[in-house]
């Protein structure tokens, strides 16, 4: 029963991706040499008669050593052509992600084709367990480079994307789809991916594998917890997205999901108006600390000054250290204003104004508390201890 469920789950996925032929009655289990059965790695239970090296299920590897990927989201950013290959960016959250807030793994890509032939046949199965047909997609057709006759004339077609991020069907004048040309050829991409939409890696059926008359056998809910297509293949095929990468993503651009989609990804990998006035209010701030700290250092005492550089010494730093490592806070606020790191910029902006403003102060009070002494004070003392 359970092998009938699940081929007739995945019947529209195997129509158009090429699998193995392996026999759908294979038993679950095999027996090794010393007579003892050997756990395989299954599909939901089904023996692996979906095992495929698409999917990167190992058959020889018991199958708890396999990724759980229940809990575990994915979310599609962007359709993009990088360096000379069209890929898909996603990025993988682990369980309690809070719908994709929190805990990402990181950014990675994957080739068009693998990324849509995993996604087609993740949608079917979660489609069919819900008692929905997913449809059929032509545009699987045209994962690799396929031949094209149109007008009489030869062409070559091949799913890539699209200069707004989405999906279509590129036309290319050669058999390995390397020189993309203008015609069109009347073809028209068919997947609809969800770009920046938290998804779940497992969907689980609405029937309980505890009713016999579910046709779900009782080692199902354990057995597919191992199995996601489209997070399966990703770990396997994915690369990682450097900073390269990461760059071309945060470029202007809509995807096929829509104008809203595109704006929130937009929102959240670019600074805003409200967010450019805080950085210039702040970084303002900064500068301005700065030149005040610097003109209430000119009041310091030697005495002071001398009991500050033994305080410094005394953790391991001279005098000479504070200018290169103000250079490298500078720099580093810089660069994350410019790689959109928001959490660090606004830590490393806000920290330098409560530091410089707490210096100021702790300067002010000496200042006060030495008027009232001796008027030991000496001009740029502060600033000539070595």
């Amino acid at each position: 029963m359970k092998a009938l469920y699940l081929l007739t789950t995945l019947t529209s996925a195997t129509a158009r991706i090429p699998f193995q032929d392996v026999d759908a009655q294979q038993p679950m289990m095999t027996i090794n040499n010393a007579g003892e059965p050997q756990s395989h790695r299954q599909l939901s239970g089904d023996a692996i008669s979906y095992d495929d090296d698409f999917w990167a299920y190992n058959v020889d590897v018991d199958v708890t050593s396999q990724t759980v990927w229940t809990d575990y989201s994915f979310m599609p950013v962007k359709c993009m052509l990088l360096n000379k290959k069209h890929v898909i960016a996603f990025h993988l959250y682990k369980p309690n992600n809070n719908s994709c807030k929190r805990k990402q793994i990181g950014t990675y890509t994957m080739e068009v084709g693998q990324f849509a032939r995993a996604y087609v046949a993740q949608k079917e199965q979660d489609y069919k367990f819900y008692g929905k047909d997913f449809g059929d997609v032509d545009a699987l057709d045209y994962v690799g480079c396929t031949k094209v006759y149109h007008n009489d004339d030869l062409y070559y077609a091949k799913l890539g994307c699209s200069t707004t991020g989405g999906l279509r069907i590129s036309s290319y004048s050669d058999a390995n789809c390397s020189n993309e040309i203008s015609t069109n050829l009347g073809l028209y991409n068919d997947i609809k991916i969800s770009f920046n939409t938290c998804q779940s890696c497992l969907t689980w059926p609405t029937q309980s594998d505890d009713a016999a008359e579910n046709g779900l056998d009782d080692q199902f809910d354990y057995y597919h917890q191992y199995d996601s297509k489209m997070c399966s293949a990703a770990q396997h095929y994915q690369q990682k997205c450097g900073w390269g990468c990461k760059r071309t993503i945060k470029k202007a651009g809509s995807t096929s999901s829509g104008t809203a989609s595109s704006s929130s990804y937009s929102m959240k990998y670019a600074w805003n108006g409200f967010e450019k006035f805080g950085l210039f209010l702040w970084s303002f701030g900064v500068i301005g600390l700065t030149w005040i700290v610097l003109k209430q250092r000119r009041h310091m005492s030697r005495e002071d000054a001398i009991v500050e550089e033994a305080a410094m010494v005394g953790v391991g730093l001279k005098k000479r250290h504070i200018f290169p490592i103000a250079l490298a806070i500078i720099f580093f606020t810089i660069f994350s204003m410019f790689m959109v790191w928001k959490r660090l910029t606004w830590l490393l902006l806000i920290g330098a104004n409560v530091g410089l403003f707490a210096h100021f102060m702790y300067l002010r009070r000496k200042a006060k508390r030495g008027a009232g002494g001796m008027g030991g004070y000496v001009k740029d003392g502060g600033l000539e201890i070595n």
